[in-house]
């Protein structure tokens, strides 16, 4: 018998993503605001990229079963609309701070870090988005997490295939993934394995699987939807307890597959102004996320002259404004370019992001 589409929490998912954007963007703005070496707010960017991680494998193994698992040609499918969704926005970021000479990090008020333009090998690394591969570094900070993310479309398929049998099987792909992220850290003398940073977050990935092979399920939601952010508001505060080790893999691992059990049992909140700030957040999040760092550095170097509420107005209108242009111009065009590519219509459903 012919299982009906697995139905996703979609307004929940905005939240979610528009949570995480926020947390990275709260990491950045503290360290901007404060001296330099201040890492005490790392724990909230990470928890916000862990976020992004489970949330963009939920939300792609629902794109997966859209698409037809079954039917030829559904994996090269999945392949063009990511590399549409994702490779025009970061092409174009790369582009800006090159062109503005702004350097890959947050920058401090008051403090004006040099730039060093990058080789055209580092700059070719960031626009393949394979800058783990070759130990390149990262033209903007936060394009640390794309690669990842990239690397990991090598394996969703699959796990898709896996998740659609059921639960055990998910369970075997979270063991091999552990074990395959302690090797990689162990650093075992195995050739190239250096290059596959991607296995320390092949766990955090699967929690995204998880929640979706729970979903299907159907389980019986006894979770309100109203205690959605109490929620998440619980596994933060819990993952704030191992701040001192947030980069350690047992943390980032017990964040994430939590996330992903949780994810399953709450309510759909409704219609709201929650949900429909969540929805814009989320839309325009991809955005925040790669041009957050060339807004603080447009808005505190440029003007650094000027008084710190100015510089801070000027952050938010950057904030806004480079988001909403980039969406417009270059991230949706390339959604409908994959779209057509496929000869797919555009889903109603929650925004397939990235990171």
């Amino acid at each position: 018998m012919h299982q009906q589409p697995t139905k996703l929490p979609e307004r929940n998912l905005d939240v979610l993503r528009a949570i995480a954007v926020l947390c990275v963007l709260a990491d950045h703005v503290a360290i901007a605001a404060t001296a330099p070496g201040n890492v005490a707010w790392g724990w909230v960017g990470r928890a916000g990229v862990l976020i992004f991680f489970v949330h963009t494998a939920l939300v792609l193994m629902g794109s997966l079963e859209r698409s037809g698992g079954s039917r030829a040609g559904w994996i090269e499918r999945f392949y063009i609309r990511r590399a549409l969704r994702i490779y025009p926005l970061a092409i174009a970021a790369i582009f800006f701070v090159l062109v503005l000479r702004i350097p890959p990090h947050t920058p401090h008020i008051g403090l004006l870090e040099p730039y060093h333009a990058p080789d055209a090998d580092t700059v070719l690394a960031n626009l393949l988005l394979a800058q783990n591969v070759v130990a390149g570094r990262d033209v903007i900070g936060v394009l640390w997490t794309l690669p990842i993310e990239v690397q990991m479309y090598v394996a969703l398929p699959l796990c898709f295939l896996v998740a659609r049998r059921g639960m055990r099987g998910v369970l075997v792909l979270i063991a091999a993934g552990m074990l395959g992220a302690i090797a990689f850290r162990a650093e075992l003398p195995i050739p190239g394995l250096w290059r596959l940073t991607m296995l320390e977050f092949v766990p955090c990935f699967l929690g995204g699987v998880l929640a979706y092979a729970l979903l299907r399920k159907r389980l019986a939601k006894r979770i309100p939807g109203g205690l959605w952010l109490v929620a998440i508001g619980i596994l933060l505060a819990a993952f704030a307890v191992a701040r001192a080790s947030y980069e350690s893999l047992l943390p980032q691992w017990a964040f994430c597959l939590s996330l992903g059990l949780v994810i399953p049992f709450v309510r759909e909140i409704p219609q709201s102004r929650l949900a429909r700030a969540g929805h814009v957040l989320a839309k325009y999040s991809y955005g925040i996320y790669l041009l957050h760092i060339p807004a603080l550095w447009l808005a505190f170097v440029p003007f650094g002259g000027a008084p710190h509420a100015v510089q801070w107005v000027l952050f938010a209108f950057f904030v806004c404004a480079l988001p909403w242009a980039a969406y417009h111009l270059v991230e949706r065009p390339g959604i409908r370019a994959g779209q057509r590519l496929v000869h797919q219509p555009l889903p109603a459903a929650t925004p397939v992001g990235a990171p």
